[in-house]
């Protein structure tokens, strides 16, 4: 007789791991018990066993679909020979470092039990098992169980108490398990009628359906906040969406309930049907092959579509008869997703005609996360529902202190570094409002509470006016803190490394703005790495943002003003006489306006010069328009001159040059735009095999927001391959300013690394 303690670290709590082991030692009979920990699942095995061989293979082979192992400790204990049967106990609390589940989308068995008349859980709209359903939206604090969450107000019926108890049951010990007996009500609100309309659950669902079919506008309580639903073949009811939300051309996501649908309308490769098909339904951006839904995403080559990952939004696909509905974030610009129904009534109004709620309170607003798919690696682009909290194994030798990084402005994020993890939340936004502020100040508090997390040092942007590295100085004074200032561009190629565990390289981080060591805007910077050690080696010549910030939203200032330099009379013709355009020219000779090197900026000017737009309604618009138009089949790059001084530079008046006289020559302007991508993959090249020559380097990594664009990010990849170099873009941490949390904690580490 001997006995065996496990315990098990990695994403082992909310994916029916637990049932797992006790089915496993059922099946071999052994005694023993298995329960949470703060640190993952704990479990001992009792009985006539010569080694661990066969619990092994048995975990090895039946291992749950959405469970992951990162590590297992194990040892032989003492048998208790009073023990003669193997039980789940009550969870036990300690210090928590388990891998936090994310949220799951409607599994398959579960899908059919829905639509299934004879069966129990028949139309039960909030139907889930231990591989589907809600997670981490609804988990208070761990040890994830029932009563730490906010399915504790739902006591169960004796029918679902009986499957939560019955081993062999796919809802055995499922902590988001109901039914429609014991499990959340829906209710719906009219504002045209100002008040709540009566039915049952399902009469209110369909009385939903029903007014979608009619071109209605509904907000819907999802997993982690409210969305806006509307029929997406309905082109006036969409445009009203449009207006209502003040979002004009920006994209918004499509659900639908199978791949086979996507298919209709986009190209889909096999591992794009993968991510797809997977738990995370992810809102995954495809190419297009079709001119449909030109009024959904903003005329863009791609469509951002998601599986139906909830009961609801499935039966209203299916009740409706429609192929796609458009179901996009409810929020008003600068204000977080709704996630409470009080404050959707209240602020929705004269946004959506109805609202649809339940009663299970959403623990953590989450949005739907975003991404696409190149050389078969998932490019994340927003960290939300179903990857949240991003949680990535540090191996090897790491500082022993813990790091809170505070991320940046824009698509904020938070990193936590404990021990042998780095924890990356869900999106927080862009702290431009006190609305996203207070968001961000909460969800801190609630990180830092769910993971008992105690740090040593903080890290934040070396921006100092950003509200996040105010909050660190605070922080820092406030409790006796290190801080440790991270440089934007610098932090992106760290979070690269970070995931790839990459100590030195030749990175490049090209975007819209940061402050650089200088004091002036970077964007375009090339970095020879060597740990903490990095040196500046590339950038754009700096030009001047003319306008300044405006130039952000209105890059025809800067696209006139470099016209005007080049050809006066090309921009005579092309702008016309803009009075404003040729006083703030006028005003760039004698008014210093910041000096920049931004190549996020560059992509503006292109894009006004080929007519993707003079105003950036949302971020990056222009730019989009540009990368849909290029035509894919040109091969051609524009020349540029590379200037040695102290270092790198190229001028882009050269390039601007090139640009302005082909479109004088009426050239197509989606082939001008692919020389434009080509041409910046091309200098991406020729930089890096000069920095290989010099310092003997030939790992590239590549990251920031400008390579959210996937045709640049593609033929830079392709042209440093053909090269020989080895490759690396982010794939588990968003490769946007998302991930620049990410990666001020790496920085962070190899400052330490050195102490």
């Amino acid at each position: 007789m001997k006995r065996y303690r496990y315990i098990f670290r990695g994403l082992v709590q909310g994916v029916g791991f637990r049932p797992f082991i006790y089915n496993l030692a059922k099946d071999l009979g052994l005694a023993g018990f298995v329960k949470n920990i703060g640190e993952g699942v704990l479990a001992e095995f009792q009985g006539e066993l010569e080694n661990t061989e066969i619990i092994d293979e048995y975990i090895a082979r039946r291992l749950p679909k959405n469970a992951k192992i990162e590590m297992i400790e194990k040892f032989e204990i003492k048998p208790d020979f009073n023990e003669n049967d193997f039980y789940i106990l009550e969870s036990s609390k300690g210090k928590i470092s388990t891998v936090v589940p994310f949220d799951l989308g409607l599994c398959e068995e579960c899908k059919r039990e829905f639509y299934d008349k004879n069966h129990r859980h028949f139309m039960n709209l909030f139907i889930s098992c231990i591989n589907c359903g809600p997670r981490y939206t609804m988990i208070e604090s761990l040890p994830y169980d029932r009563d730490k969450t906010s399915m504790k107000e739902f006591e169960f019926c004796d029918d679902c108490k009986r499957e939560y108890y019955m081993p062999d049951n796919r809802r055995f010990n499922a902590q988001s398990t109901t039914c429609p007996v014991c499990g959340p009500r829906l209710f719906l609100y009219s504002f045209k009628k100002k008040k709540h309309i009566d039915g049952s659950n399902m009469e209110l669902l369909d009385k939903v359906c029903e007014e979608i079919k009619k071109g209605k506008i509904v907000a819907i309580k999802g997993i982690g906040g409210f969305h806006l639903v509307v029929d997406p073949y309905n082109k006036e009811a969409v445009e009203r969406l449009f207006q209502n939300k003040k979002r004009e051309g920006k994209p918004m996501a499509l659900v639908c309930r199978d791949i086979e649908t996507v298919k209709k309308y986009c190209n889909v490769s096999k591992y794009e049907e993968e991510i797809f098909n997977s738990p995370r339904c992810p809102i995954i951006l495809f190419e297009k092959k079709t001119g449909d839904f030109l009024h959904v995403n903003g005329g863009l080559h791609t469509l951002g579509v998601m599986r139906a990952y909830t009961p609801i939004l499935d039966y209203i696909l299916a009740k409706t008869d429609k192929e796609m509905l458009v179901a996009t974030s409810a929020n008003l610009s600068g204000i977080p997703m709704i996630v409470d129904e009080v404050e959707a009534i209240e602020r929705l109004c004269g946004i959506a005609d109805i609202v649809l709620y339940h009663n299970r309170k959403i623990v953590r607003r989450c949005d739907d996360s975003v991404g696409f798919v190149l050389n078969n690696k998932f490019v994340l682009v927003r960290s939300g529902r179903g990857f949240a909290p991003v949680t990535f194994k540090l191996r090897g030798k790491t500082a022993d202190k813990n790091i809170l990084a505070l991320g940046s402005h824009e698509k904020t994020t938070i990193a936590l570094k404990k021990e042998y993890e780095v924890i990356l939340s869900q999106y927080l936004g862009d702290l431009d409002t006190k609305e996203y502020i207070d968001f961000y100040e909460s969800s801190l508090k609630d990180l830092i509470d769910l993971y008992h997390f105690d740090f040593d040092y903080i890290a934040c942007d070396y921006h100092r006016d950003y509200f996040t590295t105010s909050l660190a100085k605070k922080i820092a004074k406030d409790q006796n803190k290190e801080i440790v200032f991270v440089q934007h561009h610098l932090a992106h190629i760290y979070s690269c490394m970070l995931e790839n565990e990459i100590d030195e390289c030749i990175g490049f981080a090209f975007d819209g703005t940061g402050l650089g060591l200088d004091g002036k805007i970077w964007g375009s910077e090339g970095f020879v790495i060597d740990g903490a050690d990095a040196k500046r080696v590339f950038h754009l010549k700096y030009y001047p943002l003319v306008g300044g910030k405006n130039a952000i939203r209105e890059p025809s200032r800067v696209a006139y003003y470099f016209s005007n330099l080049i050809d006066p009379e090309f921009a005579h013709t092309f702008f016309g006489e803009n009075k404003v355009l040729q006083q703030v020219s006028k005003i760039a000779k004698t008014f210093n306006f910041p000096l920049t090197s931004s190549m996020g900026r560059l992509f503006d000017i292109v894009g006004v010069l080929l007519g993707c737009g003079k105003i950036n309604s949302f971020e990056a618009q222009i730019p989009m328009i540009l990368e849909s138009i290029a035509d894919k089949s040109e091969n051609g790059v524009y020349s540029f001159v590379m200037n040695f001084n102290h270092e790198i530079e190229i001028d882009i008046v050269y390039i601007l040059q090139q640009i302005i006289h082909d479109i004088k020559m009426n050239e197509d302007r989606g082939i001008i735009s692919a020389r434009f991508h080509n041409t910046v993959a091309k200098i991406v090249v020729e930089v890096a095999k000069v920095l290989r020559e010099n310092y003997n380097k030939d790992i590239v990594v590549l990251s920031g927001g400008v390579f959210q664009n996937k045709y640049l990010l593609s033929k830079t990849v392709s042209f440093l391959e053909e090269e020989g170099f080895k490759v690396f873009f982010n794939t588990v941490f968003p490769i946007n300013d998302g991930g620049i949390s990410a990666g001020q904690v790496y920085y962070t580490l190899q400052l330490l690394k050195n102490c």
